[in-house]
């Protein structure tokens, strides 16, 4: 039975066919010509047209339509349909490699039984001698069967090794990347030859659930072998729809942000978010939240309940079918409540003073709670600065008994404002500030302003817009005078003039010590009787923005998906650590080395700079990495020595242990769970069959089994390449267009020689 791979070109041949003999049958003049001898008298007359009735030149005519049949039929393409049955031909066998999708979207209901019955279907259709090898992929692939593994196994011991196999198909956390499983199946089974009969087929069985965050981007650059065939074998849950949610960065402010994702076949649009604490229990009422189907949405979480008595460690999604992207771990603020320490007037009631205005500036801000501690107490009792305290704000004369917390403050990070209300002021805090010149009082008459302003520091970055820059309302009646080429010329550290008056005098400068701590002093204060500071409106955001650069609520804690390797000796700076996992097992650096080993893994050869630029073998600072296999919360601790991880120097005094928690969740193309088009390996440039899953009833699945006789069948374009007849309807036309050439020149010819004669 022949067959025609483009019929259109075919119908084409046909039609073209029939024009030479519609041009034959029009209106024509006749076809020869009486001369008459004397016609020098008579009117000259124009012949009459006639319609032939017979056709001439038979043979000249269907030359001419054969050759455009033939030609049609050549462009269309024709082959013959054979079934060639591995079953029946002792000589040949097929190669079929399945891949088992077992990526974290297949843990939807039901997905991971459809994949298993797939897979039992094929491997029923396989006859002795063919080719078998099983795969499951993910983020990466792994063989559960091997080709030689299956031919070396005895036909009646298959059955127990797909059983093996079927128990090791677990879908696992990480994203799906089935471009790069194709392509590696393809270029095994292409290059693999038959040790016994030769292969038939080569053919790679795909099982998944073909969601949009699939990964199909390696297909659209890499070449697919062409005489590899692709059947796609898709599984849908048995509920549709699914939405998810995912960590997302903070927002300007430092609040946790989660992305709602909600696919195009969900039916539900209004969700709610419930957040829970360390121990897992819920905190507060549920967040609200409604998404269209097909659409995203970012919510900003909050960090604690109302009362701020609980600390919101995560949030579940609740009202949806499939949970496995339902859960996120949220930043844990180990301290909500920001502490200021204030060392000056104690009486928040007496404008006269800086801490009126200072404490109405914290009191004001609602979105965190803030508290301002008086580490000078009335009755002159010192209260020395806590070891949770970033913050120091200095208004008056820094007694020496704080001094030493002050420092401690500075060693740990943290920022202190002064604001100079006196020259003893700068006198009491010169001790924190080796060469600190000698400060004097300014004559100004009037007033001054302020005349340049760094909008680029982090201290007036906020106010950096045209709306906001403008500054010369603020008025100042007194002021202290830092000499500015003595601090510009300071070894033991730079300074940094953030705002001058117009006069060209320091009003704002800071500068950063070697412990990572910040001095930032005002030359003047911002009560009334030295300027109008307080007074503005831009005094208060002031205020809150350098709290908030004091406490980063991002300290210690990163972020993380599934499948992302990280070095831990090269985050602890330390060649011993261990890392606590989401289920509260403890993997240590000798653990995990002995785990590399076991599994032959290349360690990661750190550069004295800190890089990790290759994996190689013979250095002393070798670290193996470490890859997260399962969403949620990791603590990494280090201790002991810090001076082989990173290149440090070995003299460096010890640091006290560290520990760094770590997010990780799952990543955004697993809540993409969108179905593609079954199309979509064809547009790619695949030779694929698709199936769905859903079309199927419970009572059908008998009519999805590989049939050995159906899979054997070559496909159309394979037999039409492999039989080439076009070729010869090419050549034949093209001889009988030579041949009507050699015709209708004979026959004018001897039409010419007749006219003559």
């Amino acid at each position: 039975m022949f067959d025609l791979l483009t019929p259109i070109f075919a119908t084409a041949g046909i039609v073209a066919a029939a024009v030479p003999f519609v041009l034959h049958m029009l209106r024509r003049t006749p076809s020869r010509k009486l001369p008459f001898s004397l016609v020098r008298f008579l009117k000259p007359s124009l012949p009459k047209m006639t319609k032939r009735s017979t056709i001439e030149h038979w043979p000249l005519m269907l030359l001419r339509i054969l050759a455009l049949i033939l030609i049609g039929l050549a462009f269309s393409r024709p082959f013959q349909r054979v079934a060639v049955e591995g079953t029946l031909d002792a000589t040949s066998a097929r190669r079929v490699a399945v891949l088992v999708d077992v990526s974290a979207s297949m843990r939807r209901d039901g997905l991971r039984e459809q994949a298993i019955q797939h897979l039992r279907d094929v491997v029923a259709g396989l006859s002795e001698s063919d080719v078998f090898s099983l795969s499951a992929f993910s983020q990466t692939t792994r063989t559960l069967i091997s080709s030689g593994e299956w031919s070396q196994t005895e036909v009646s011991a298959r059955a127990a090794l797909i059983e093996e196999a079927v128990e090791a198909i677990e879908p696992d956390w990480l994203g799906t990347h089935t471009g790069a499983a194709l392509l590696n199946a393809a270029a095994e089974v292409s290059q693999e030859e038959a040790s016994g009969p030769r292969l038939s087929e080569r053919r790679v069985v795909l099982i998944t659930d073909f969601q949009r965050g699939s990964g199909l981007e390696e297909l659209q650059s890499a070449g697919w072998p062409d005489a590899v065939h692709v059947d796609l074998k898709v599984v849908r849950p048995e509920v549709p729809g699914n939405a998810g949610i995912s960590l997302l960065p903070e927002d300007r402010d430092g609040q946790p942000r989660i992305l709602l994702s909600n696919s195009i076949d969900s039916v539900v649009t209004d969700f709610a978010m419930q957040p829970f604490d360390r121990e897992g229990n819920p905190v507060g009422k549920p967040i609200r939240a409604s998404v269209a189907a097909g659409q995203r949405h970012s919510v900003v979480m909050p960090v604690s309940d109302d009362k701020a008595t609980a600390v919101i460690a995560g949030v579940e999604l609740l009202q949806d079918k499939h949970p496995f992207d339902n859960v996120v771990d949220l930043p844990v603020i180990e301290n909500p409540l920001l502490k200021v320490a204030h060392v000056g007037s104690v009486d928040s009631n007496d404008p006269a003073e800086m801490k009126y205005y200072l404490q109405r500036a914290i009191d004001g801000n609602e979105s965190e709670p803030f508290e301002l501690i008086d580490a000078a107490q009335a009755d002159g009792v010192l209260l020395p600065v806590a070891s949770d305290v970033r913050l120091i704000v200095v208004t008056d004369v820094l007694p020496k008994g704080l001094l030493p917390s002050v420092s401690d403050c500075l060693n740990r990070g943290g920022t202190v404002l002064v604001a100079l209300k006196s020259t003893e002021v700068a006198s009491s805090v010169s001790s924190l500030l080796p060469d600190f010149p000698a400060v004097s009082e300014s004559s100004t008459k009037d007033y001054a302003m302020l005349g340049q302003i760094e909008f680029d520091s982090s201290l007036f970055a906020a106010f950096s817009e045209a709306r906001f820059s403008d500054f010369s309302s603020i008025r100042f009646w007194h002021h202290r005078i830092i000499p500015l080429p003595q601090i510009e010329s300071r070894e033991n550290g730079p300074w940094r003039v953030i705002a001058k008056f117009d006069s060209g005098d320091p009003a704002i400068v800071e500068t950063s010590l070697d412990g990572g701590g910040r001095i930032i002093i005002f030359t003047a204060g911002w009560h009334p009787d030295d300027s109008q500071w307080a007074l503005s409106t831009r005094f208060a955001p002031m205020i809150t923005s350098l709290v908030r650069q004091s406490y980063p609520r991002s300290t210690g804690q990163m972020v993380f998906s599934t499948g992302d390797a990280i070095i831990p000796g090269h985050l602890t700076g330390s060649n011993e650590w261990s890392l606590q996992l989401p289920d509260d097992s403890v993997i240590t650096s000798e653990s995990l080395r002995k785990l590399a080993e076991s599994r032959q893994t290349q360690p990661i050869s750190i550069r004295e700079d800190g890089s990790s630029p290759t994996a190689t073998r013979g250095s002393d600072s070798e670290e193996f990495p470490y890859r997260f296999e399962t969403p949620g919360r990791y603590l990494l601790s280090s201790s002991g020595d810090k001076s082989n991880a990173t290149g440090r120097d070995s003299t460096a005094p010890e640091r006290a242990s560290e520990v760094i928690s770590m997010i990780v969740g799952l990543p955004l193309t697993e809540s993409r769970t969108d179905p593609l088009p079954l199309g979509q390996l064809q547009a790619l440039g695949l030779e694929a069959d698709a199936s769905d899953g859903t079309l199927l009833s419970a009572g059908d699945t008998a009519n999805d089994e590989f049939d050995p006789v159906a899979a054997s069948q070559l496909t159309s374009s394979e037999l039409e390449s492999r039989q080439k007849l076009w070729r010869w309807l090419l050549l034949a036309g093209l001889g009988c267009l030579m041949l009507e050439s050699l015709v209708s020149g004979g026959i004018e010819r001897r039409q010419s020689v007749e006219a003559t004669a």
